[in-house]
């Protein structure tokens, strides 16, 4: 079967996340090939001060939105104001080199430099942590050190929050394309879209989306982060580590999340499909349809 070259390969190129690529679908016994698209992944060095800190596989685009979502999401680094500088001078697609080399630094590599006298929660770590595209991180405890109870008090309607997913969905192109990918979005208290961002891993599109209102000076205490994929122990550390009052998921939320957000005073939805959805901690924040208040909880 004929397909299209290596996406690293000199003539190659992606265009919003995806390569194109030749299928042969079979669909009810008979068969055809069709121009399709498959989602890039690639690994994302993260140094801090020259030190090699974490390899995260991602979809190239937001480099730096990435990098300042995971520092300050997982709590390397204390407050955005501690970062003098994130530099990222590749580019999203290659070309150049028939060789193609995957961990090509000129795409793939990003540097965080810290202000002097800076917290240095990086530097305890002994390892470089390889953050995979499915599940992220392995180590759920130390993600709770240092988190802080939410303090944001905004109140969501119902019906508007059954609205977000919609127009999360009508953004991603990528995942038009070709499917395969995760979405985080945010949103504000009336339902309208801040940035919604696009990667094949569910952890790195909240990064990027985290990254893309902190490094534009977008209040988080005030907004609501939208993702695909299940609400996971870490997924709610990221978020209450960064003070976004509410944080929903088109899937299911796990037992931890539910414990992690109970215990931080952060509201937790899940199954936002359609018109219905799951509050699962802090139902206060969610007004029903006719304004009437909701049951505590």
């Amino acid at each position: 079967m004929k397909r299209y070259r290596s996406p690293y390969e000199a003539d190659q190129k992606t265009e919003g996340g995806l390569v194109p690529w030749r299928i042969r679908r079979l669909d009810a016994g008979h068969e055809q090939l069709v121009d399709g698209a498959v989602v890039v992944e690639e690994p994302l060095e993260l140094r801090i001060n020259g030190r090699e800190v974490a390899l995260l596989m991602r979809t190239p685009g937001m480099e730096k939105e990435l990098a300042a979502g995971f520092c300050l999401g997982e709590g390397l680094v204390a407050d955005l104001w501690d970062i003098g500088l994130i530099r990222h001078c590749g580019r999203v697609a290659s070309g150049g080199s028939a060789e193609g080399d995957a961990l090509d630094y000129s795409r793939n590599r990003v540097d965080v430099t810290l202000l002097p006298g800076a917290a240095d929660n990086w530097a305890e770590r002994e390892e470089v942590q390889l953050v995979r595209s499915g599940c992220g991180r392995a180590d759920a405890g130390g993600l709770a050190r240092n988190l802080v109870p939410v303090k944001g008090d905004v109140r969501l309607r119902a019906e508007a929050i059954a609205l977000l997913p919609g127009q999360m969905t009508r953004q991603q192109a990528a995942y038009r394309a070709a499917g395969g990918i995760h979405a985080a979005a945010v949103f504000d208290g009336q339902g309208r879209v801040i940035v919604v961002c696009e990667d094949v891993g569910r952890h790195n599109a909240v990064d990027k989306a985290m990254g893309f209102c902190l490094l534009r000076g977008v209040p988080l205490t005030d907004k609501v982060l939208v993702c695909t994929g299940r609400a996971s122990y870490d997924m709610v550390a990221k978020g209450v580590r960064l003070g976004v009052p509410v944080l929903a998921s088109i899937s299911s939320p796990t037992s931890l999340a539910v414990e992690l957000a109970d215990a931080l005073n952060c509201t937790l939805l899940g199954y936002l499909r359609g018109k219905s959805l799951n509050v699962y901690t802090h139902a206060w924040r969610i007004l029903p349809a006719n304004g009437a208040p909701p049951a505590s909880g």
